[in-house]
């Protein structure tokens, strides 16, 4: 109950910074509408035949994507953020020197993000059921939320994985450029991996967004049960128990490393 209550805090003090700016909620919101809107039109010039859609609309394919990179982008920035955040707030150190595990200080400290992560989601879906008339299959459910957990969990890991980084480096991480380059380009978030060259798409198979995408896509577009998804269900998990254990394992190393040369207030 302890660590229950510890989170709760988090959460809540993240709340309350994130509601006393109301207007840039709003912007926010009425932003993902405007680029759905957008991607609406641009999708109406693709050919709905094209190699690698398997049967989605564009539309459908494209507002999927923006919704998990979304998430998969809140995951991977919000723990490098909320270090920095720390450091220059001068709380970071005290937060690491309590009784507190260090995993949970690490999963607290970003837990309103993947809280408002999936609302954002939500409401992109909602606005694409509602104004743009995408259809969403209940049948697929339980894999979807499979698949939303391992998504949040793999990318958490890659995420924690860019703090470390940056708490030991004390520069600006790589990482995170890195992951969000090869996502756009190589996660099948905007289109499919056939469209690329033959040579380089097996690097979209290391990718753990490419095979999130195909769980979600597959779970709400099409209605897909465990019988066609679990294959890459699995794939997803083997990536979550490499990549988040690495990540935790690498954070305790900087922190132990700062902690001990005294560096954890420095940025």
């Amino acid at each position: 109950m302890g660590l229950l209550r510890k989170l709760w805090a988090f959460i809540k003090r993240d709340f309350i910074s994130m509601v006393s700016y109301r207007l840039a909620f709003l912007l926010q919101i009425g932003g993902m509408f405007l680029t759905l809107l957008a991607f609406f039109y641009m999708t109406g010039m693709i050919n709905p035949e094209s190699e690698g859609l398997e049967g989605y609309r564009p539309f459908d394919w494209f507002v999927v994507g923006l919704a998990f990179q979304f998430y998969f982008s809140t995951a991977l920035y919000a723990f490098s953020a909320k270090m920095r955040s720390e450091q220059l707030l001068g709380t970071l150190e005290a937060m690491l020197v309590t009784p507190t595990p260090t995993s949970m200080v690490i999963f607290s400290s970003a837990a309103w993000d993947f809280t408002f992560g999936a609302i954002r989601v939500i409401v992109l879906l909602t606005f694409a059921v509602l104004v743009f008339d995408v259809q969403l299959y209940a049948s697929g459910l339980v894999v979807f939320f499979v698949g939303a957990f391992l998504t949040l969990f793999s990318s958490a890991g890659l995420g924690i994985l860019s703090a470390s980084f940056i708490l030991y480096f004390k520069r600006g991480d790589p990482i995170n450029f890195l992951l969000s380059g090869a996502t756009t380009f190589l996660g099948t978030v905007f289109f499919p991996v056939e469209q690329l060259p033959e040579r380089i798409r097996f690097a979209s198979e290391i990718l753990p967004i490419t095979h999130s995408l195909r769980i979600v896509r597959g779970a709400l577009l099409q209605g897909q049960s465990w019988d066609q998804l679990g294959g890459e269900v699995v794939t997803l998990a083997w990536m979550t128990l490499i990549l988040l254990p690495s990540g935790l394992y690498f954070a305790r190393f900087a922190i132990r490393s700062a902690k001990r040369e005294g560096t954890l207030v420095h940025y």
